[in-house]
């Protein structure tokens, strides 16, 4: 989607080079080899994203394979009902690049699909596994959080075929000398890639423990609305964290740093959390940042 790229670009960078892949052998249309970009012709992602107020989709269809280790893609966006866009793309199954059909010099990496099974530094704060929802399947997820002074971000990746599930950030940008919060979201709506639960996600349901008494959702509420100050939310969570009062999957504690502001996303989804338009798994994967950032130590 063209109008995400250089606004995202520092964001998902981060999280690419976070990501260990290997080198691997040629890839043929009939299967995967491990560390390639595992897609074929006739596969299709289709997104929805927001940025501000400006609403697009974003649809990729795999085509013909050029040889064992090349695949033709076209992507299609459309922005606010207006003209489709057709943009032609030749990627590398094996590097993760893809090349403009149009302009042979625009060489970039496809993050819209990483090399799968992905691996990763599993000591890394910022990254951690959850267990989330693809239209009523259950798939196991790397969320990548990062923080900056003006900006957040949390991405979110299918561990087992690589593909992006879904990208928030929020940037504070100047307007007139008037500082604004400035949200981007994308989320895949639509897949022929991912039709069941991910491989072993029994296993990975019985360790994930989420218990959060619903009398929480007032405090949420209160703080998404103002009545509750940042460090006032995140001591009342931290304490019920340590009494056991909430239960979440355990999570590896970041430096303490009572400096870093709460992203505005983790704010939101207190406040959809408070009103039933999210359920509580991805109400935890904020107070799991906030943890991961320092902001709160259980």
């Amino acid at each position: 989607m063209k109008v995400r790229i250089d606004f995202f670009i520092v964001a998902v960078a981060i999280f690419f080079v976070t990501l260990h892949t290997e080198h691997a052998f040629s890839q043929q249309p009939s299967a995967c080899q491990p560390n390639t970009v595992c897609v074929h012709p006739g596969d299709i992602l289709k997104y929805s994203a927001t940025l501000g107020r400006v609403n697009s989709s974003d649809t990729f269809s795999f085509g013909d394979m050029s040889d064992s280790n090349h695949i033709r893609v076209i992507e299609q966006n459309q922005a606010n009902g207006s003209e489709i866009k057709n943009y032609t793309m030749i990627l590398s199954l094996k590097t993760g690049y893809a090349q403009s059909e149009q302009d042979s010099s625009v060489v970039n990496p496809f993050f819209t699909v990483l090399a799968s099974p992905i691996t990763y530094n599993t000591t890394d704060a910022s990254l951690i596994q959850a267990v989330v929802d693809f239209n009523g399947f259950k798939r196991t997820a790397l969320v990548a959080l990062h923080s900056s002074q003006n900006s957040t971000s949390k991405i979110e990746y299918d561990i087992q075929t690589g593909i992006l599930l879904e990208r928030h950030t929020s940037d504070i940008i100047t307007v007139g000398d008037i500082p604004r919060v400035l949200d981007f979201t994308d989320k895949l709506i639509d897949t022929n890639i991912i039709n069941s639960d991910s491989s072993g996600i029994q296993t990975a349901l019985t360790n994930t423990v989420i218990s959060i008494p619903s009398w929480v959702k007032n405090n949420a509420k209160y703080w998404h609305d103002g009545a509750i100050d940042d460090p006032t939310f995140a001591q009342g969570i931290q304490y019920m964290i340590k009494q056991g009062i909430v239960t979440i999957p355990p999570t590896q504690s970041g430096q303490p740093n009572p400096s870093v502001t709460i992203p505005v996303w983790v704010k939101n989804n207190a406040g959809y959390w408070a009103t039933g338009d999210i359920d509580d798994a991805t109400f935890v994967k904020g107070v799991q940042y906030l943890i991961t950032s320092g902001i709160i130590q259980p």
